[in-house]
């Protein structure tokens, strides 16, 4: 497949080809940077803060964006981040989180969930429930920190989006309090995403190595025994849909998981489930996490979104 990047996403595309060279390395480097290159806007407060993990004695590190003047009880959104479930950190996200709580406006919290394998050693369920003690500590800390406990929003971006689906479907299942707007930003949802076309069209950009047992997935399912995943870890196995809140889907065009997740977007409207799908034109893989004018305009949509989802534009009801 021929790609035509979209003008100003250069680095990040071509920094998705899984060819090593030269020109490829100086891509992701400048991609690197990019993407964690921030500013905090005037009056705009970052913090970091520990909080009890699922585990006992376990310590998990939030980071709390708060905009000037943020009304009382404002909403508040959980981010994410991705990075393959084994890679990645809490900083990943700051020049989004940034975005969304000024846009929204609302408390914008990260989550810095354990990785799969590495020092860490750890696979799922692990880095779910650490999302889920976020989520539940947003709710039952939301006067603490300034904010409604009933109007809490889901981001998740890559890995970080099948682990928001994964949360909204376990919530769910356990009635707990249920996000009011799950946004998966290229999203992983399934496991046999070589059958899709997107991954055949798009095989340069072919995320992970040949032998499936050495690749992310594995690791973080913590190695194959021969049984179907469980559906919080790949959403994609759950057979019934509904009965999840309000859903949007990011893709790029240019991105291997573009089909698996417009399948999994395809399914929610089926089992009447409110989602929006939005396929992102000449972009690849977590496009957003570059700085451009586009992006902007994608967290611009995020932001109408959760706006609408969390009662901030009833005000434009005609009666």
């Amino acid at each position: 497949m021929d790609l035509k990047p979209f003008p100003g996403y250069e680095d990040h595309l071509y920094s998705n080809i899984a060819a090593v060279t030269d020109e490829i390395k100086k891509r992701k480097e400048a991609q690197g940077k990019a993407m964690m290159a921030y500013e905090l806007p005037e009056g705009m407060s970052m913090e970091d803060r520990f909080i009890p993990g699922p585990e006992e004695g376990q310590k998990l590190q939030i980071r709390i964006f708060k905009s000037a003047g943020l009304a009382e009880r404002a909403p508040m959104i959980l981010d994410i981040h991705g990075g393959g479930f084994v890679a990645g950190n809490i900083s990943f996200d700051n020049a989004r989180c940034i975005a969304l709580a000024e846009r929204v406006p609302a408390i914008v919290v990260s989550v810095e969930y354990r990785l799969a394998g590495g020092t860490e050693g750890v696979s799922f369920p692990a880095p779910l429930y650490d999302c889920h003690a976020a989520y539940m500590y947003l709710h039952e800390h939301a006067d603490d920190l300034g904010g409604d406990a009933d109007k809490i929003g889901l981001h998740g971006s890559s890995a970080g989006g099948n682990l928001a689906e994964g949360l909204a479907l376990y919530l769910r299942d356990r009635s707990e309090p249920q996000p009011a707007l799950t946004v998966m930003n290229c999203p992983t949802v399934d496991t046999a995403i070589e059958e899709s076309m997107s991954f055949q069209q798009l095989i340069e950009l072919k995320m992970g190595p040949d032998q499936k047992a050495l690749g992310a997935e594995a690791a973080y399912l913590g190695g194959y025994n021969g049984t179907v995943p469980s559906y919080y870890a790949f959403p994609k196995f759950c057979h019934d849909l509904g009965g999840l809140g309000p859903t949007m889907i990011i893709m790029g065009e240019y991105d291997t998981l573009r089909d698996s997740a417009l399948e999994y977007g395809q399914r929610l409207l089926r089992a009447a489930v409110p989602c929006e799908l939005f396929v992102a034109p000449r972009v690849g893989h977590t496009f957003t996490a570059a700085p451009h004018p586009y992006t902007d305009f994608v967290h611009e949509m995020m932001a109408w979104s959760f706006k609408r989802e969390f009662g901030l534009l009833d005000n434009l009801i005609k009666k």
